[in-house]
């Protein structure tokens, strides 16, 4: 039975398989709950005509759990938002099967624009869900266009700099930076995100690995990340603890900074 999505007027139209895609099968991620139990949450992009909207989405979505370390909840969250898009990319859109972010046709501004307007019809007066799946789908596609690589057509990213497209409030905008500057900026404060997740993340495995300073040692940075985490050892303990400037190994030299090495009472 054809799925909806697959007629353009009133007779069917044979639908193609789409492209391979970069990245083939079922998506998953691993993530740890509250009680520190792992879990895996998955998604098949091939559940959609769009199979490759789907695909490309859930690549971003891949990226983004990891990255940003998040748990069962955030994680469902996010996929929940790829799979009502593509719901409604499947029950919309003439060719859904052509859809891609890299592309121009269908015009997936519209699609976008379009499934956030009808968003609050299909949810309960006053919930927040509609604003929330908009903002997902936003960070997906934002990710996904600070890559070269990865093409998000030009009609795309005017929504991305735009209104969300559900009403929060009122707001003035002022004319302090050109529309440039401010796609500059928005451009810059991603990649400064991306690279905080990215330290933040480095920073728990380094954690994972680390014990107890005052057993393991205090030349090892891990070890030291572990006091902090799990509230042993204070700041100001494990400086007093540290051994002198040149004695300590490079790999704390490079987590001191200039200020904390000129001053009179930090290494002598």
């Amino acid at each position: 039975m054809p799925r909806r999505g697959h007629y353009t007027r009133d007779f069917p139209v044979p639908v193609p398989r789409p492209a391979a895609l970069d990245r083939i099968g079922v998506r998953q991620v691993s993530v740890v709950d509250g009680q520190g139990r792992r879990r895996t949450v998955t998604f098949d992009p091939t559940r959609f005509t769009c199979e490759k909207l789907a695909g490309e989405l859930a690549d971003e979505w891949v990226e983004l759990v990891g990255d940003a370390n998040y748990g069962p909840t955030s994680a469902t969250h996010y996929r929940q938002t790829i799979d009502a898009f593509c719901t409604h990319v499947d029950a919309t859109v003439p060719r859904p099967h052509q859809a891609t972010l890299g592309g121009t046709d269908p015009d997936l501004h519209h699609v976008v624009t379009e499934w956030v307007r009808l968003l609050p019809s299909r949810h309960r007066p006053g919930s927040r869900t509609p604003a929330w799946h908009a903002g997902r789908l936003r960070t997906l596609i934002g990710r996904r266009s600070l890559h070269a690589e990865r093409v998000v057509a030009g009609h795309l990213h005017g929504w991305l700099e735009g209104a969300l497209g559900l009403r929060r409030g009122e707001s003035t905008e002022l004319d302090e930076f050109s529309r440039a500057d401010r796609k500059k900026i928005v451009r810059a404060a991603w990649t400064a995100h991306l690279e905080v997740e990215g330290r933040l993340a480095r920073g728990w495995e380094l954690v994972a690995r680390g014990q107890d300073p005052r057993e393991g040692g205090w030349t090892e940075e891990a070890n030291l990340l572990w006091a902090i985490a799990n509230d042993i050892l204070n700041c100001t303990q494990i400086s007093k603890a540290l051994p002198s400037w040149r004695d300590m190994p490079a790999s704390l030299q490079r987590l001191v900074s200039a200020y904390t090495r000129s001053s009179p009472v930090a290494y002598e």
